[in-house]
C-alpha cells in the first residue's frame, strides 16, 4: 500500500496535492444536503478527516454517515485512489476513527447549550455530568459497538490518542471521553467519545451510546472525578473478546439491541474474535473491495 502523499496533522500539502479529489468530494457531498464543517489532513500519510455538521435528527445523521462514506469511496476511485477507513492500515502510521460529538440544548430553543453550566466547578450541567457518568458506566460493553473488530483494537494504546483507561478529562487527546471547549466561550460545549470507527455500525453504535447516556441522565447519576495522574482510573477492555464479554452482562445494552440482535451480534464478533486475521491480511481485503 503507497499512500498518496507524506503530509503530517493540518499540513497543506494534501490540501494542494488533492484538491481536486477534495473539492469534488465536497461537492458530491453537498448535492445529497450532507453538509460538511470542515476537510483537513490527519496525522497519517495520505490521510483526510470530514467533519460532518452536528444535527439533532439521529436516524439522518447515521444515514449522512453512511453516504459520506461512500461517497468518499466512490469519488477517490474517479480520481484514481483507494479509500481505506480501516481503523489501522499500518502499525507504524496513526489509525482511522469515527470520532462522535454529543451536546445538548434546552427544550424550545436552537441556541441556548444546556450542556455547559459555568457555574458548577467541573464547568458541566448536571444532565451533561450525569450523561458523561452513563456513558462511562457502559464504555466497556460498548466498545464491542463502537470499535467492534480485532482491528479496532489495534489502534488503542497509551499515546493513540484514542484513551485507554476507564475516565473523562477536558481538552486531553488522550482520554477516551473528551469534554471539549468552545474557544470563544472558553465554556464546554460537548463531549467526545473517541472510542469509535467506522468498522461500527453506526445505527446500533448510537442507539446503545444514547440509551447509556440517557439512563445517566434519568438517573441522576454523579459524575466521577476527572482522570489525573493521582486517581487510578482502571483499564479499558484491551481486546475485542473483553469488550463482548462485558456486553453479555450489560441488561441495558443487551435490551436495547433485543434478544435476536444481541445473540446473533455476539455470537458474530466472537467468531471473527476467534479467526484473527493479520493486519497485512486484513489491508489487502480492504485494497482489493477499495
Amino acid at each position: 500500500m503507497q499512500p498518496v502523499d507524506m503530509s503530517t496533522f493540518g499540513n497543506a500539502t494534501t490540501l494542494n496535492e488533492q484538491e481536486d479529489f477534495i473539492s469534488t468530494l465536497y461537492d458530491q457531498l453537498e448535492r445529497q444536503d450532507i453538509p460538511v464543517e470542515l476537510i483537513h489532513s490527519e496525522s497519517a500519510p495520505g490521510q483526510l478527516e470530514v467533519v460532518l455538521s452536528y444535527s439533532d435528527d439521529i436516524l439522518q445523521l447515521a444515514d449522512d454517515i453512511v453516504y459520506a462514506r461512500e461517497t468518499v469511496t466512490n469519488v477517490a476511485k474517479q480520481h484514481g485512489m483507494k479509500a481505506l477507513f480501516l481503523p489501522k492500515t499500518s502499525m507504524m502510521a496513526a489509525g482511522n476513527g469515527s470520532h462522535l460529538h454529543f451536546s445538548f440544548r434546552e427544550a424550545g430553543s436552537q441556541h441556548r447549550n444546556a450542556f455547559s453550566d459555568p457555574c458548577q466547578p467541573t464547568g458541566i450541567s448536571l444532565k451533561g455530568e450525569s450523561f458523561i457518568e452513563g456513558l462511562l458506566d457502559h464504555l466497556p460493553s460498548l466498545l464491542s459497538l463502537s470499535i467492534p473488530t480485532v482491528n479496532s483494537f489495534r489502534r488503542v494504546g497509551p499515546g493513540c490518542w484514542t484513551g485507554h483507561k476507564l475516565g473523562w478529562s477536558t481538552e486531553d487527546k488522550d482520554s477516551p471521553v473528551r469534554v471539549c471547549i468552545d474557544l470563544n466561550t472558553q465554556q464546554a460545549s460537548n463531549v467526545e467519545l473517541k472510542l469509535s470507527d467506522a468498522a461500527a455500525n453506526i445505527y446500533l453504535e448510537l442507539a446503545t451510546i444514547l440509551a447509556a447516556g440517557m439512563e445517566g441522565i434519568k438517573n441522576g447519576k454523579v459524575l466521577r472525578p476527572m482522570m489525573n495522574d493521582e486517581n487510578n482510573a482502571l483499564p479499558l477492555p484491551q481486546s475485542l473478546q473483553e469488550s463482548l464479554d462485558s456486553l453479555k452482562k450489560d441488561e441495558l445494552l443487551l435490551s436495547i439491541l433485543g434478544d435476536e440482535l444481541s445473540t446473533a451480534y455476539i455470537a458474530v464478533r466472537e467468531f471473527e474474535a476467534r479467526t484473527e486475521t493479520t493486519l497485512e491480511e486484513e489491508v489487502a481485503a480492504a485494497l482489493n473491495r477499495a
